[in-house]
């Protein structure tokens, strides 16, 4: 009698066969699984590095573009930086020449007259350079444009002490206060208008 003709024999052979499909069909559904699996984490990693990759991309784009305005921003610093500096001596220039002029008196009496006003006292010295020379004539205009301006007496007179750069300083008779109206401080007083004019002027020129 042949084994697979024995009832028990074939029973054991065909759920043998039967568990062994069944072990075959599982073991290939993990294989699916983590088939599946290894190919999500590949894509997941793949796309992470490529979040990665385009975030390095664009930080290398930003500190280009930061770099590329900072080139930008210091080439137009110095492009201001050397036309303020021209303005500036084309004025120091200017009022030089003007200096030299009789007509510079008036100017003078103006600057006094201004640090007058500034200065508040009843009575003041002024100083000036031997640049800028100033007479009793010149004191007594600036006395007058004073009182025109805001009402107030106030008496000059001229001081002993002699100034090294042009201009006039006015200072108390107890010569605890004063008004510098030197050219150099009177071109720093006003430098910073100056340089925003020139910036304006500057950005207009390239706008065009």
């Amino acid at each position: 009698m042949m084994t697979e003709d024995n009832p028990l024999i074939r029973g054991i052979i065909t759920d043998a066969k039967a568990k062994a499909e069944a072990i075959e069909v599982k073991a290939g559904k993990e294989a699916e699984d983590i088939i599946s699996e290894a190919e999500e984490k590949a894509r997941h990693d793949a796309a992470a590095e490529k979040r990665v990759y385009e975030l390095r991309l664009e930080q290398i784009g930003l500190r280009e573009e930061s770099a590329r305005k900072n080139i930008d921003r210091l080439s137009e610093l110095r492009s201001l930086d050397a036309a303020y500096t021209q303005v500036m001596d084309e004025v120091s220039r200017r009022l030089d020449e003007e200096m030299r002029k009789p007509s510079f008196r008036d100017v003078l009496s103006d600057w006094i007259a201004e640090a007058a006003i500034g200065l508040d006292r009843r009575e003041a010295r002024v100083a000036y350079s031997q640049k800028t020379p100033v007479d009793e004539d010149m004191l007594r205009s600036a006395e007058e444009k004073v009182r025109k301006a805001v009402g107030a007496e106030v008496s000059l007179s001229l001081d002993s002490e002699m100034l090294s750069a042009p201009g006039v300083v006015v200072t108390s008779i107890d010569g605890k206060v004063s008004y510098n109206n030197q050219l150099d401080v009177r071109m720093r007083r006003y430098s910073r208008d100056i340089r925003r004019i020139v910036q304006e002027e500057n950005a207009r020129q390239n706008s065009r």
